[in-house]
Protein backbone atom coordinates (compact mmCIF):
# COMPACT_ATOMS: atom_id res chain seq x y z
CA UNK A 1 0.00 0.00 0.00
CA UNK A 2 1.40 3.40 -0.96
CA UNK A 3 2.08 6.03 1.69
CA UNK A 4 -0.41 8.71 2.60
CA UNK A 5 0.38 12.13 1.10
CA UNK A 6 2.68 14.05 3.42
CA UNK A 7 1.08 16.93 5.35
CA UNK A 8 -2.16 16.64 3.37
CA UNK A 9 -5.28 18.38 4.64
CA UNK A 10 -8.27 16.22 5.54
CA UNK A 11 -11.36 16.31 7.74
CA UNK A 12 -13.04 14.34 10.49
CA UNK A 13 -16.53 13.56 9.22
CA UNK A 14 -19.48 15.56 10.50
CA UNK A 15 -20.36 18.84 8.78
CA UNK A 16 -23.16 21.39 9.33
CA UNK A 17 -23.79 22.04 5.64
CA UNK A 18 -27.16 21.54 3.99
CA UNK A 19 -26.30 21.35 0.28
CA UNK A 20 -24.62 18.11 -0.76
CA UNK A 21 -23.01 19.33 -3.98
CA UNK A 22 -21.64 22.49 -2.36
CA UNK A 23 -20.28 20.40 0.51
CA UNK A 24 -18.43 18.07 -1.84
CA UNK A 25 -17.12 21.07 -3.79
CA UNK A 26 -15.68 22.44 -0.55
CA UNK A 27 -14.10 19.14 0.50
CA UNK A 28 -12.45 18.46 -2.85
CA UNK A 29 -11.16 22.05 -2.92
CA UNK A 30 -9.79 22.15 0.64
CA UNK A 31 -8.71 18.49 0.91
CA UNK A 32 -7.71 17.57 -2.65
CA UNK A 33 -5.13 14.94 -1.62
CA UNK A 34 -7.23 13.21 1.03
CA UNK A 35 -10.95 14.01 0.67
CA UNK A 36 -13.35 12.60 3.23
CA UNK A 37 -17.02 11.74 3.00
CA UNK A 38 -19.15 14.26 4.91
CA UNK A 39 -21.68 13.07 7.47
CA UNK A 40 -24.40 15.66 6.92
CA UNK A 41 -25.96 15.46 10.35
CA UNK A 42 -28.46 18.29 9.79
CA UNK A 43 -30.00 16.77 6.68
CA UNK A 44 -31.24 13.52 8.23
CA UNK A 45 -31.56 12.44 11.89
CA UNK A 46 -30.16 9.05 10.94
CA UNK A 47 -26.84 10.63 9.94
CA UNK A 48 -26.03 10.95 13.63
CA UNK A 49 -22.81 9.07 14.45
CA UNK A 50 -24.60 6.66 16.80
CA UNK A 51 -27.83 6.10 14.89
CA UNK A 52 -26.16 5.63 11.48
CA UNK A 53 -23.90 2.78 12.51
CA UNK A 54 -26.22 1.28 15.14
CA UNK A 55 -28.80 0.50 12.45
CA UNK A 56 -26.69 -2.42 11.24
CA UNK A 57 -26.33 -3.99 14.68
CA UNK A 58 -28.71 -6.72 15.90
CA UNK A 59 -31.02 -6.16 18.88
CA UNK A 60 -30.90 -2.37 18.50
CA UNK A 61 -34.22 -0.57 18.15
CA UNK A 62 -33.87 2.79 16.39
CA UNK A 63 -36.40 5.62 16.67
CA UNK A 64 -35.34 8.29 14.18
CA UNK A 65 -38.02 10.75 15.30
CA UNK A 66 -36.87 10.59 18.93
CA UNK A 67 -33.24 10.07 17.84
CA UNK A 68 -32.82 7.15 20.22
CA UNK A 69 -31.24 3.70 20.04
CA UNK A 70 -32.19 1.11 22.64
CA UNK A 71 -30.95 -2.48 23.00
CA UNK A 72 -33.54 -5.20 23.47
CA UNK A 73 -33.08 -8.82 24.51
CA UNK A 74 -36.11 -9.99 22.57
CA UNK A 75 -35.24 -13.04 20.41
CA UNK A 76 -31.62 -12.51 21.41
CA UNK A 77 -30.25 -15.93 20.41
CA UNK A 78 -31.93 -15.93 17.01
CA UNK A 79 -30.85 -12.33 16.27
CA UNK A 80 -27.23 -13.02 17.19
CA UNK A 81 -27.22 -16.28 15.20
CA UNK A 82 -28.47 -14.45 12.10
CA UNK A 83 -25.88 -11.69 12.62
CA UNK A 84 -22.99 -14.14 12.90
CA UNK A 85 -24.15 -15.99 9.81
CA UNK A 86 -23.57 -12.76 7.86
CA UNK A 87 -20.15 -12.52 9.51
CA UNK A 88 -19.22 -16.12 8.61
CA UNK A 89 -20.48 -15.65 5.05
CA UNK A 90 -18.32 -12.50 4.68
CA UNK A 91 -21.53 -10.78 3.60
CA UNK A 92 -20.20 -7.22 3.62
CA UNK A 93 -23.22 -5.84 1.79
CA UNK A 94 -25.30 -6.65 4.85
CA UNK A 95 -23.29 -3.99 6.68
CA UNK A 96 -23.83 -1.21 4.13
CA UNK A 97 -25.47 1.90 5.59
CA UNK A 98 -28.96 2.73 4.28
CA UNK A 99 -28.90 5.26 1.47
CA UNK A 100 -31.30 7.62 3.23
CA UNK A 101 -28.97 8.18 6.18
CA UNK A 102 -25.67 7.85 4.29
CA UNK A 103 -26.70 9.50 1.02
CA UNK A 104 -23.63 11.73 1.16
CA UNK A 105 -21.37 8.65 1.15
CA UNK A 106 -22.87 7.42 -2.11
CA UNK A 107 -22.71 10.94 -3.54
CA UNK A 108 -19.05 11.09 -2.49
CA UNK A 109 -18.36 7.87 -4.41
CA UNK A 110 -20.06 9.26 -7.53
CA UNK A 111 -18.00 12.44 -7.30
CA UNK A 112 -14.78 10.41 -7.08
CA UNK A 113 -15.78 8.18 -9.99
CA UNK A 114 -16.41 11.28 -12.14
CA UNK A 115 -12.92 12.68 -11.57
CA UNK A 116 -10.84 12.95 -14.77
CA UNK A 117 -7.70 11.26 -13.43
CA UNK A 118 -6.31 8.90 -10.78
CA UNK A 119 -5.86 11.61 -8.16
CA UNK A 120 -6.48 11.67 -5.28
CA UNK A 121 -4.77 8.38 -4.53
CA UNK A 122 -6.42 8.12 -1.10
CA UNK A 123 -9.95 8.49 0.27
CA UNK A 124 -10.98 8.79 3.91
CA UNK A 125 -14.00 7.33 5.65
CA UNK A 126 -15.06 6.97 9.27
CA UNK A 127 -17.02 4.69 11.57
CA UNK A 128 -18.05 5.26 15.16
CA UNK A 129 -15.63 3.42 17.42
CA UNK A 130 -16.64 0.55 19.73
CA UNK A 131 -16.07 2.37 23.02
CA UNK A 132 -18.19 5.37 22.05
CA UNK A 133 -20.90 3.19 20.54
CA UNK A 134 -20.88 0.89 23.54
CA UNK A 135 -21.22 3.79 25.96
CA UNK A 136 -24.19 5.09 23.98
CA UNK A 137 -26.12 1.84 23.51
CA UNK A 138 -28.05 0.77 26.58
CA UNK A 139 -30.76 -1.69 27.42
CA UNK A 140 -34.23 -0.50 28.36
CA UNK A 141 -33.29 -0.69 32.04
CA UNK A 142 -30.23 1.51 31.45
CA UNK A 143 -27.41 -1.03 31.37
CA UNK A 144 -24.52 -0.43 28.96
CA UNK A 145 -23.85 -3.21 26.47
CA UNK A 146 -20.17 -2.87 27.37
CA UNK A 147 -21.04 -4.86 30.50
CA UNK A 148 -22.31 -7.77 28.38
CA UNK A 149 -19.41 -9.75 26.89
CA UNK A 150 -21.48 -11.26 24.06
CA UNK A 151 -22.91 -7.90 22.99
CA UNK A 152 -19.54 -6.18 23.29
CA UNK A 153 -18.02 -8.77 20.96
CA UNK A 154 -20.94 -8.37 18.53
CA UNK A 155 -20.40 -4.62 18.61
CA UNK A 156 -16.73 -4.94 17.58
CA UNK A 157 -17.58 -7.33 14.76
CA UNK A 158 -20.44 -5.17 13.50
CA UNK A 159 -18.49 -1.93 13.47
CA UNK A 160 -15.40 -3.62 12.03
CA UNK A 161 -17.39 -5.05 9.14
CA UNK A 162 -19.05 -1.70 8.49
CA UNK A 163 -15.53 -0.27 8.22
CA UNK A 164 -14.57 -3.14 5.90
CA UNK A 165 -17.59 -2.52 3.65
CA UNK A 166 -16.76 1.17 3.48
CA UNK A 167 -13.10 0.48 2.67
CA UNK A 168 -14.11 -1.95 -0.08
CA UNK A 169 -16.35 0.64 -1.70
CA UNK A 170 -13.61 3.27 -1.53
CA UNK A 171 -11.06 0.84 -3.01
CA UNK A 172 -13.48 0.04 -5.83
CA UNK A 173 -12.85 3.57 -7.17
CA UNK A 174 -9.19 2.64 -7.69
CA UNK A 175 -7.98 4.47 -4.58
CA UNK A 176 -6.55 3.38 -1.26
CA UNK A 177 -8.78 3.58 1.82
CA UNK A 178 -8.22 5.18 5.21
CA UNK A 179 -10.97 4.47 7.77
CA UNK A 180 -10.90 6.22 11.14
CA UNK A 181 -12.67 5.01 14.28
CA UNK A 182 -14.35 8.03 15.84
CA UNK A 183 -13.88 7.72 19.62
CA UNK A 184 -15.01 10.84 21.49
CA UNK A 185 -15.94 8.44 24.28
CA UNK A 186 -12.24 8.05 25.09
CA UNK A 187 -11.94 11.75 25.94
CA UNK A 188 -10.81 11.96 29.53
CA UNK A 189 -10.04 8.25 29.74
CA UNK A 190 -7.88 7.55 32.79
CA UNK A 191 -9.86 9.88 35.05
CA UNK A 192 -11.91 8.75 38.03
CA UNK A 193 -14.94 8.53 35.75
CA UNK A 194 -13.44 5.79 33.57
CA UNK A 195 -15.05 2.41 34.18
CA UNK A 196 -13.46 0.24 31.45
CA UNK A 197 -10.05 -1.25 32.09
CA UNK A 198 -7.15 -0.38 29.82
CA UNK A 199 -7.04 -4.02 28.69
CA UNK A 200 -10.74 -3.95 27.80
CA UNK A 201 -10.37 -0.78 25.72
CA UNK A 202 -7.37 -2.12 23.83
CA UNK A 203 -9.10 -5.46 23.33
CA UNK A 204 -12.22 -3.89 21.79
CA UNK A 205 -10.19 -1.65 19.50
CA UNK A 206 -8.11 -4.61 18.34
CA UNK A 207 -11.18 -6.79 17.74
CA UNK A 208 -12.74 -4.05 15.63
CA UNK A 209 -9.50 -3.53 13.71
CA UNK A 210 -9.10 -7.25 13.06
CA UNK A 211 -12.62 -7.47 11.62
CA UNK A 212 -11.99 -4.44 9.40
CA UNK A 213 -8.66 -5.72 8.11
CA UNK A 214 -9.98 -9.16 7.30
CA UNK A 215 -11.55 -8.11 3.99
CA UNK A 216 -8.87 -6.23 2.07
CA UNK A 217 -6.23 -3.57 2.44
CA UNK A 218 -7.18 -0.66 4.64
CA UNK A 219 -5.33 1.84 6.79
CA UNK A 220 -7.05 2.18 10.16
CA UNK A 221 -6.96 5.17 12.45
CA UNK A 222 -8.57 6.54 15.60
CA UNK A 223 -9.85 10.01 16.43
CA UNK A 224 -10.10 11.25 20.01
CA UNK A 225 -11.26 14.85 20.25
CA UNK A 226 -9.74 15.67 23.66
CA UNK A 227 -7.12 14.34 26.04
CA UNK A 228 -6.96 10.63 26.80
CA UNK A 229 -4.52 7.92 27.84
CA UNK A 230 -2.23 8.36 24.84
CA UNK A 231 0.13 5.62 25.99
CA UNK A 232 -2.79 3.22 25.72
CA UNK A 233 -3.79 4.44 22.26
CA UNK A 234 -0.20 4.38 21.01
CA UNK A 235 0.14 0.76 22.15
CA UNK A 236 -2.58 -0.48 19.78
CA UNK A 237 -1.97 -1.80 16.27
CA UNK A 238 -3.77 1.15 14.64
CA UNK A 239 -2.02 2.88 11.76
CA UNK A 240 -3.06 6.50 12.42
CA UNK A 241 -3.84 8.64 15.45
CA UNK A 242 -5.80 11.84 15.12
CA UNK A 243 -5.67 14.20 18.10
CA UNK A 244 -6.58 17.76 19.00
CA UNK A 245 -3.23 19.45 18.38
CA UNK A 246 -4.69 22.90 19.03
CA UNK A 247 -5.88 22.48 22.63
CA UNK A 248 -4.11 19.29 23.79
CA UNK A 249 -0.73 19.36 22.04
CA UNK A 250 1.40 19.46 25.19
CA UNK A 251 -0.54 16.59 26.78
CA UNK A 252 0.02 14.43 23.71
CA UNK A 253 3.73 15.26 23.57
CA UNK A 254 4.23 14.04 27.13
CA UNK A 255 4.95 10.64 25.56
CA UNK A 256 7.73 11.35 23.04
CA UNK A 257 9.31 7.89 23.20
CA UNK A 258 5.99 6.17 22.53
CA UNK A 259 5.17 8.59 19.71
CA UNK A 260 8.57 8.06 18.11
CA UNK A 261 8.15 4.28 18.37
CA UNK A 262 4.72 4.61 16.73
CA UNK A 263 6.18 6.66 13.87
CA UNK A 264 9.13 4.31 13.43
CA UNK A 265 6.80 1.35 12.90
CA UNK A 266 5.05 3.29 10.14
CA UNK A 267 2.34 5.07 12.13
CA UNK A 268 0.84 8.37 10.97
CA UNK A 269 -0.17 11.39 13.06
CA UNK A 270 -3.11 13.53 12.01
CA UNK A 271 -2.48 16.85 13.73
CA UNK A 272 -5.85 18.46 14.55
CA UNK A 273 -4.50 21.99 14.49
CA UNK A 274 -7.62 23.74 13.21
CA UNK A 275 -9.47 24.96 16.33
CA UNK A 276 -13.17 24.17 16.69
CA UNK A 277 -14.72 25.47 19.93
CA UNK A 278 -11.62 27.62 20.54
CA UNK A 279 -11.83 29.26 17.10
CA UNK A 280 -11.71 33.08 17.19
CA UNK A 281 -11.19 33.98 13.53
CA UNK A 282 -7.84 35.56 14.34
CA UNK A 283 -5.86 32.35 13.72
CA UNK A 284 -3.47 32.36 10.75
CA UNK A 285 -1.98 29.55 8.68
CA UNK A 286 1.48 30.89 9.47
CA UNK A 287 0.98 30.70 13.24
CA UNK A 288 -0.60 27.24 13.12
CA UNK A 289 2.14 25.92 10.84
CA UNK A 290 4.81 27.29 13.17
CA UNK A 291 3.17 25.55 16.15
CA UNK A 292 3.23 22.24 14.32
CA UNK A 293 6.81 22.64 13.17
CA UNK A 294 7.88 23.38 16.75
CA UNK A 295 6.05 20.27 17.95
CA UNK A 296 7.65 18.16 15.25
CA UNK A 297 11.04 19.53 16.25
CA UNK A 298 10.44 18.23 19.78
CA UNK A 299 9.95 14.76 18.33
CA UNK A 300 13.01 15.18 16.13
CA UNK A 301 15.00 15.81 19.31
CA UNK A 302 14.34 12.15 20.14
CA UNK A 303 16.47 11.13 17.16
CA UNK A 304 13.79 10.89 14.49
CA UNK A 305 14.54 12.66 11.18
CA UNK A 306 12.33 15.68 10.61
CA UNK A 307 11.58 14.53 7.08
CA UNK A 308 10.26 11.23 8.36
CA UNK A 309 7.98 13.01 10.83
CA UNK A 310 6.60 15.25 8.09
CA UNK A 311 6.12 12.30 5.75
CA UNK A 312 3.94 10.63 8.37
CA UNK A 313 1.81 13.63 9.24
CA UNK A 314 -1.58 14.93 8.13
CA UNK A 315 -3.31 18.20 8.99
CA UNK A 316 -6.96 18.54 9.98
CA UNK A 317 -9.46 20.32 12.20
CA UNK A 318 -9.33 19.36 15.87
CA UNK A 319 -12.74 17.71 15.62
CA UNK A 320 -15.74 17.46 13.34
CA UNK A 321 -17.24 20.66 11.93
CA UNK A 322 -20.79 19.48 12.60
CA UNK A 323 -21.56 21.54 15.74
CA UNK A 324 -20.52 24.83 14.11
CA UNK A 325 -22.46 27.40 12.12
CA UNK A 326 -21.89 27.20 8.38
CA UNK A 327 -19.68 30.31 7.91
CA UNK A 328 -17.38 29.24 10.76
CA UNK A 329 -17.14 25.70 9.41
CA UNK A 330 -16.15 27.04 6.00
CA UNK A 331 -13.53 29.31 7.55
CA UNK A 332 -11.94 26.51 9.56
CA UNK A 333 -11.88 24.18 6.56
CA UNK A 334 -10.06 26.84 4.55
CA UNK A 335 -7.72 27.61 7.45
CA UNK A 336 -6.66 23.96 7.66
CA UNK A 337 -6.15 23.79 3.90
CA UNK A 338 -3.95 26.90 3.93
CA UNK A 339 -1.98 25.60 6.93
CA UNK A 340 -1.31 22.30 5.14
CA UNK A 341 -0.27 24.13 1.98
CA UNK A 342 2.16 26.27 3.94
CA UNK A 343 3.70 23.22 5.62
CA UNK A 344 4.09 21.47 2.29
CA UNK A 345 5.99 24.49 0.95
CA UNK A 346 8.47 24.38 3.85
CA UNK A 347 11.94 23.20 2.79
Amino acid sequence: MQALPSLAATGIGSVPFLDEDETLDLIFKDCPQLPYWPQMIRLHPGADMILMFARKLPLVEIDLEKRTAVVTNQNREAALAEFYQHVLDADLDHFAPPEDTAHSFYAFLKRVEALPGPEPAWLKGQVTGPITMGQSLRTKDGRSILNDADLAEMLCQGLGLQAAWQAARLRATGRAALIVLDEPGLAGYGSAFSTLSREAVIGMIEQTAEAARGHGEVLLGIHVCANTDWQMVLSTSLDLIHFDAYSHLDAFLLFPKEIVSFLRRGGVLSWGIGPILAYTGRETPEALADRLLAAMARLADQGLPMELIKSRSLVSPACGLGPLDIPTARSISELVARTAARLQREP
